[in-house]
């Protein structure tokens, strides 16, 4: 494989995990028009991501500290985490929906290979990647002999009602985190050393996620689908199709979570104090949300706010440098109307 292929493979790698689930239920409420929103999301990421390639010659966060200083680099640190410890959630969360075992034994199973400080090598998280593609697609053809597809693309009536325009602000944010797999650009530029290649590879790479989860999303989401497209699928579908989709939903979070896991880990350090850190930080996390009863997409979307938030740090850090100013203010002011958008859903 040349580079080129494998680092189309690393980002897709980097891109692709559970999050895409949480698609579908936002999508029903949003019917048709959520094709639309999607691409969106979509055309938001490859924004943030011709930011990132452009934003040279340091990394993402020392052009951050370079334009808005140390404390901004900071806040955007902690920013990167959040995003990851609540992606840690809903990947908990998941897992324990499908195993429906005690949470002392979903954290244990979790734990072994944080505790093993296991090191995966590339080949094996992309071949995950394209295995997690894989099942999607074929959820997705499970899916299209049941759906129905509704009269109207866009039903203004339905994205003008308050469940249908909040659900169109969430599926915005679950969608933008879904294409979120921005931290591996930098990883690819090194292998490429040439910023238009590192472009194609990352457009090339988004554009085929795209392609995939678009049908998936309206093609579950056709059948009428609840909170997790797997649970609601391993409901529905006929034996053995239930169980074989439960188990691979099963290993598909397993296994996000354990890469996130491992990330932060290496990012921090493989010490026994760094394992339990990342272990009670995922506990406290998913704690909270099962006492606030807070479903798997919203989670979900919340980690799509701080996609949306990381990108508005760019594109500042982009605007103060005076780079890529047609995309950044772009960004900014498609952030700006999702932030104001969940502003008005609170008065």
């Amino acid at each position: 494989m040349d580079r080129f292929d494998t680092s189309v493979s690393l980002i897709i790698s980097a891109v692709v995990g559970a999050g895409v689930f949480a698609l579908p239920i936002l999508a029903k409420d949003v019917g048709l028009s959520s094709v639309f929103l999607i691409l969106v999301a979509f055309l938001y990421m490859l924004g943030l991501g011709y930011l990132v390639i452009g934003m040279f010659p340091g990394t993402v966060e020392d052009e951050v500290e370079r334009y808005l200083g140390v404390r901004a680099r900071s806040a955007f640190i902690i920013l990167e985490y959040a995003i990851i410890f609540l992606a840690l959630t809903a990947y908990l969360v998941g897992l324990k929906t499908h195993l429906g075992v005690s949470d002392i034994l979903v954290f244990a199973v979790v734990a072994v290979p944080l505790m093993m400080q296991l090191h995966f090598p590339a080949a094996f998280m992309n071949l995950l990647a394209f295995f997690i593609l894989t099942f999607i697609s074929f959820m997705t053809l499970a899916a299209i002999p049941g759906m129905e597809i509704p009269e109207k693309f866009i039903d203004i009536a339905t994205l003008t009602s308050p469940s249908g325009f909040q659900s169109a602000v969430f599926l915005f944010l679950a969608a933008s985190f879904a294409f979120f797999g921005h931290n591996m650009i930098p990883r690819i530029r090194n292998i490429l050393r040439n910023k238009k290649t590192t472009e194609k590879v990352f457009y090339t790479a988004l554009s085929i996620v795209f392609l995939l989860y678009l049908p998936f999303s309206v093609a579950i989401s056709g059948m009428g689908v609840d909170d997790m497209a797997t649970a609601f699928l391993s409901r529905v579908l006929v034996e053995p199709w239930a169980s074989i989709t439960s188990l691979l939903a099963v290993i598909v979070f397993y296994t996000s979570f354990v890469f996130l896991g491992l990330k932060v880990l290496d990012d921090i350090g493989h010490t026994g104090e760094s394992i339990v850190l990342v272990l009670l930080g995922s506990a406290v996390l998913y704690y909270m949300v099962q006492l606030a009863a807070i479903p798997f997409h919203l989670i979900v979307s919340a980690a799509g706010l701080g996609v949306t938030t990381y990108s508005a740090v760019l594109s500042l850090a982009a605007v103060r440098a005076k780079k890529l100013l047609p995309v950044a203010y772009s960004t900014l002011a498609l952030t700006a109307i999702v932030w104001v958008s969940l502003i008005l859903q609170v008065f």
